[in-house]
């Protein structure tokens, strides 16, 4: 059962479809249960493009769905095709991005604060001040090895 030179290994996607896998790197998964029945399903569906993932929404077979899918759209990017009301739910809606994907930058450029005189959110450039982290001393006069 291990990879060893003489014995054939699992069979290996063409380049063709391993390429086609990677680009379609993004999925939703859904996770459907019936109390009734005491059954669960799990639905996996792939999105086609990687840039402006879509997925046709379920929210006309369970309205329930409606927020789960804002959430996926406001945190991942993912559109819902036929979503009733598909808009920011978690972030602010001047917010570019979306910060759950794995290539969003950690780092931004701006920080978000609200302005009591203003009365408004503001946007300004981060304020990271340098942090030198000093080590501590640990004394070797007061242990004898």
């Amino acid at each position: 059962m291990g990879a060893t030179s003489g014995a054939p290994g699992p069979p290996r996607a063409p380049v063709s479809v391993a390429a086609s896998i990677a680009a379609r790197r993004i999925a939703v998964v859904y996770h459907l249960l019936s109390v009734a029945l005491n059954q669960r399903v799990r639905l996996k569906v792939r999105c086609e493009v990687a840039d402006d993932p879509m997925v046709d929404s379920v929210t006309g077979i369970w309205a329930a769905a409606d927020w789960f899918e804002r959430e996926v759209f406001d945190l991942f990017g993912i559109y819902f095709n036929g979503h009733p009301d598909l808009r920011r739910i978690l972030t602010d809606y001047g917010f570019i991005g979306h910060p759950f994907r794995k290539d969003f930058p950690l780092i931004g450029n701006v920080e978000v604060r609200y302005d009591a005189q203003q009365q408004r959110v503001v946007y300004e450039p981060v304020s990271i001040e340098a942090r030198t982290l000093v080590p501590r001393v640990i004394r070797t006069d007061r242990y004898d090895g």
